[in-house]
C-alpha cells in the first residue's frame, strides 16, 4: 500500500548511513521554509480578501464553501511550490539519500567507500536530472492553473479546480520522488513515466500523501526526505527484478541490478 511506503520512509530517516543525507538539506529546506511560507501568508490573505469583496451579494450564502475551496487549492499550491524550490536545491543531497536508501535496503555493505569523486558525480547528475524534470512539469503547471483559472469564472465548475490541482499534485509527486531511485538504477525520466503508468492507482496515492504533507507547515520539512527514501522502497518492490529481503528491523524492499554501489558512509 502507498501508506506503508510513505511511513516506511519517515522510519528509515535515523538509520546509519541514511540520516547524514537527511540532516544537509534539512538545514536548507528551514531558510527555504522561513521565506516562502511568510511569502505565501501574506499572498494567501490579499487573495481571500480579493475574492470576499469581488463575491457578488446574491452568492453570500455560499461563500463559506468557495472560501474553503479556494483557500484549499492554495493550500496545495503552497506545498508544490515548496516541494518544487525544496528539491531543486536539495536534488545533489536526495540523489545521495536515495543510493544510500536503496543500499541499506539491498544490503549492499561490501562496496567500496564513499569519496568525493562518488559524491560530485551523483550529486551533479541528480541536479541536472531536476533540471530535466522541471522541463517536463512546467509546461504542464501552466496548463493547470490555465484550466483552473477559466474554470474559477464557471458556476459549479469552479468547485472542481481543487480536485483537479490535487490529482495532477499528486501524479507529480509520485513521478518527482520515484526518479530518484530510478536514476541510481540507470532508468531514464521517460521510462520512468511509461513504468509509471502500470501502477497509476498506487502512485497516485503516494504522492497524494506527500502532497498533503508538504501542504502542512512544519511538517514539511521532514515529508520531502521521507518521500525520497519511501519512495525508493516503493520503487525497489514495485519495479525491482529480484526477490524480497528484509534488513532484520522490519525494512523490506525488493533487491535492484542497477544499483550504484558506492560504498558505504561513517554516518
Amino acid at each position: 500500500m502507498a501508506l506503508d511506503h510513505f511511513l516506511l520512509g519517515f522510519r528509515l530517516l535515523g538509520k546509519p548511513g541514511i540520516r547524514l543525507w537527511v540532516v544537509l538539506p534539512l538545514l536548507i529546506n528551514i531558510a527555504l521554509f522561513v521565506g516562502i511560507t511568510a511569502l505565501a501568508i501574506d499572498y494567501f490573505a490579499t487573495l481571500l480578501g480579493s475574492l470576499t469583496d469581488w463575491l457578488p451579494g446574491w452568492l453570500s450564502f455560499i461563500a463559506w464553501l468557495i472560501w474553503g475551496l479556494f483557500g484549499l487549492t492554495l493550500l496545495f499550491v503552497y506545498g508544490y511550490t515548496f516541494t518544487i524550490f525544496a528539491n531543486l536545491i536539495g536534488s545533489p543531497f536526495y540523489g545521495l539519500l536515495a543510493e544510500r536508501t536503496q543500499q541499506h535496503l539491498d544490503h549492499l555493505s561490501e562496496a567500496e567507500a564513499l569519496n568525493w569523486a562518488s559524491i560530485k558525480a551523483i550529486a551533479w547528475r541528480s541536479f541536472v536530472r531536476e533540471l530535466r524534470k522541471l522541463m517536463y512539469f512546467l509546461p504542464r503547471i501552466v496548463g493547470i492553473l490555465v484550466l483552473c483559472l477559466i474554470l474559477s469564472f464557471v458556476p459549479v465548475l469552479n468547485l472542481a479546480t481543487p480536485f483537479i490541482v490535487f490529482l495532477w499534485g499528486a501524479w507529480s509527486m509520485s513521478l518527482q520522488y520515484l526518479d530518484y531511485p530510478a536514476d541510481i538504477n540507470l532508468v531514464t525520466f521517460d521510462e520512468l513515466r511509461q513504468q509509471a503508468k502500470t501502477k497509476r492507482r498506487l502512485l497516485t496515492g503516494f504522492g497524494g500523501l506527500v502532497l498533503l504533507g508538504t501542504s502542512v507547515p512544519l511538517l514539511n520539512l521532514l515529508v520531502l526526505p521521507a518521500a525520497v527514501t519511501g519512495a525508493t522502497s516503493l520503487w525497489l518492490k514495485e519495479f525491482g527484478t529480484a526477490a524480497k529481503t528484509d534488513d532484520g528491523d522490519g525494512d523490506s524492499a525488493q533487491v535492484s541490478p542497477g544499483i550504484i554501489k558506492v560504498g558505504k558512509d561513517p554516518s
